[in-house]
């Protein structure tokens, strides 16, 4: 079946030559534009791999950066190579059907003001979990979370009615505008992002750049949209080390973005400093360390499982969709844990819904 225009897609690999093979499989044979595999592992052997994928893809092109250029700068190599108006971001870890593909690219052309469109993207294959829309990168948002710090049944209170609001956000038929999409799986507008300045501005590493393009392209005129009835997986895995970066990141968003709030927080830093220690004691009930789903599973009486996340002030939370029974963690879903610290919201038909605290080993 032809399309009506073609859609490029990048792929930036470091190190994940197999999960972009998994992606590539998920999307199946494609002709509608070319696929863009953009190698920053600066490994012959995950170059090579990458080649033999597209050896049997003729729309694919493979792109060897000299050095780690980094996720942004790695997807603007091929937008600058690419000539296609839809541009589809996708994760190597991240994977999309065409015909939800074709969903994204049907709401683009039916609304000329949508500059960015993302699916509904669930943590597993098994879609019993879904991530949330990424929060908001604004000065009162940032501010609250760190005075969230202070109240405990506040927050879980301010938590909770995420949850419910990201439940609500995937359920819906119609497109949800929102004011910031990420960048795992995201379909864009060339004219749009043009018009905003270009894709990604290269001094971001990692994080944070598609807070960037989201708000370059409001402040352009554009809308940016959930389409719940378009679907996507993207096995998100929660790496501590990565947090360092993600600040650096955000100090760097606030300079270009937000100048003035960055001097009042002093460098953000005097802002965080009001910021209290989360003491898992204090706040939750602790379940310990746990090594497996079924230990999980006891150590919660067999409690069904809202949401989870390795934030202690939980935010964000990934989430259970509404109207999917709820259980415990599976050993498929435990499986995607990364070692770790989490918190996580349970329901239980004997007692009051409960948040417990747990490291997973």
């Amino acid at each position: 079946m032809s399309w009506p225009a073609r859609v490029d897609i990048a792929i930036v690999n470091f190190h994940s030559a197999e999960d972009v093979r998994a992606s590539l499989d998920a999307l199946g044979p494609w002709t509608h534009g070319t696929i863009w595999l953009i190698d920053n592992s600066c490994d012959t052997h995950e170059a090579q791999a990458l080649r033999q994928m597209a050896a049997s893809c003729p729309e694919a092109r493979v792109l060897v950066a000299p050095e780690n250029l980094g996720f942004g700068r790695g997807c603007n190599l091929a937008y600058a190579l690419s000539q296609a108006e839809y541009f589809l971001l996708l994760n190597p870890d991240a994977r999309i059907a065409q015909q939800d593909l074709r969903r994204l690219l049907d709401a683009m052309q039916h609304d000329l003001v949508l500059g960015a469109v993302s699916p509904a993207t669930y943590w597993n294959t098994e879609k019993t979990f879904v991530l949330p829309l990424p929060s908001s990168q604004t000065p009162r948002a940032h501010a609250l979370q760190i005075m969230a710090s202070w109240v405990p049944p506040v927050t879980r209170c301010i938590a909770e009615h995420h949850v419910r609001l990201t439940q609500q956000h995937m359920a819906r038929s119609q497109p949800l505008t929102t004011d910031m999409l990420a960048g795992a799986v995201l379909l864009l507008r060339r004219s749009a992002v043009e018009t905003a300045g270009g894709l990604f501005e290269p001094g971001y590493f990692m994080f944070f750049e598609d807070a960037d393009l989201s708000i370059r392209l409001r402040r352009a005129g554009y809308q940016l949209a959930l389409l719940p009835s378009a679907q996507a997986v993207h096995n998100y895995r929660h790496k501590p080390f990565k947090a360092e970066l993600m600040t650096q990141s955000q100090m760097r968003y606030f300079a270009w973005r937000q100048p003035s709030y960055l001097r009042l927080s002093g460098q953000l830093r005097g802002l965080e400093r009001v910021a209290r220690r989360v003491e898992p004691q204090q706040w939750f009930e602790t379940l310990g360390t746990l090594d497996s789903a079924p230990a999980f599973r006891q150590a919660t009486q067999e409690a069904r499982v809202l949401a989870f996340s390795p934030s202690l002030l939980m935010m964000p939370a990934i989430v259970r969709p509404a109207g999917l029974p709820s259980t415990g963690l599976s050993d498929s879903e435990w499986d995607l844990l990364e070692p770790g610290a989490y918190v996580a919201w349970l329901d239980a038909t004997t007692a009051r819904r409960r948040w417990v605290h747990f490291v997973c080993a």
